[in-house]
């Protein structure tokens, strides 16, 4: 399987670099794309300061921070129809900035194949659906409703929807080029759309077990969306174990690649 990194960020340039070079260190031969999401104004500073390292970069403009937090995977579709398209990959491992992965993609991935699409906390949204934000607070449950309404009508939608969180997605190149195909609305979440429309196009999902359980405090301690930032030495515990942990969010300091 060909594969590349998609690099997301949008600030702490340091942080970044040191990132990509943990990226890096850890898949040698793979080829890094960014995508920036910051202040368009701060553009320069990060092309200058990350652009050696990457085999590509692509700015997300003319849209708020707002439209970037909940729709990277419309800014991903914007970069698949520009760069994307003519790069040769079977598969595109999202990573965020402050998403620490520390084994190789090839076995960190290894239970998602060709032409799978991976999130991260895969679950029937009817367990969490009254609880989520995304699914219980307005306005995105009413924005979530007219999008399942949409699905049904326009793509014949007759399965029971997933729920995902962001960090650590993967998706195959064949999910990027009939996303780049498809009239996808700016309703919800990507959290949301990436599982609805894997559904839709007939692809099958996994779990990439970053994720175990949601709404839970043992949990939260190693992965989260709640902005509760991992330990370093949490981190190091895991990562003594012969069958620790890998994968780690958020986490937003130096990391030390020794």
């Amino acid at each position: 399987m060909k594969r590349i990194i998609i690099f997301r960020f949008h600030k702490h340039p340091k942080i970044c670099e040191n990132r990509v070079e943990l990226l890096k260190k850890l898949n040698p031969n793979m080829p890094i794309h960014g995508i920036y999401g910051g202040e368009e104004k701060q553009y320069a500073t990060f092309k200058k300061k990350l652009g050696p390292y990457l085999n590509g970069l692509f700015c997300i403009r003319g849209k708020d921070s707002n439209w970037k937090w909940l729709n990277f995977d419309l800014a991903l579709r914007n970069w698949y129809k520009q760069t994307g398209k003519n790069i040769d990959f079977d598969m595109a491992h999202v990573v965020e900035w402050d998403l620490i992965l520390c084994e190789s993609m090839e076995k960190i991935y290894s239970n998602i194949k060709k032409n799978e699409v991976g999130v991260t906390g895969l679950t029937r949204l009817k367990k969490v659906e009254n609880v989520w934000d995304w699914t219980s607070q307005e306005p995105y449950k009413s924005r979530w409703k007219e999008l399942l309404k949409r699905a049904r009508r326009e793509h014949n939608y007759s399965s029971q929807p997933y729920a995902s969180i962001g960090p650590g997605c993967c998706l195959p190149k064949i999910f990027l080029k009939k996303y780049s195909e498809t009239e996808v609305p700016e309703l919800c979440h990507d959290e949301l759309r990436i599982p609805l429309y894997s559904q839709i196009f007939g692809l099958k999902i996994k779990d990439t077990g970053f994720y175990r359980k949601w709404y839970d405090k043992d949990e939260e301690k190693y992965f989260n969306c709640m902005d509760r930032e991992i330990s370093i030495a949490t981190m190091k515990k895991e990562l003594k174990k012969k069958n620790g942990r890998r994968a780690f969010h958020p986490f937003r300091k130096i990391f030390n690649l020794t």
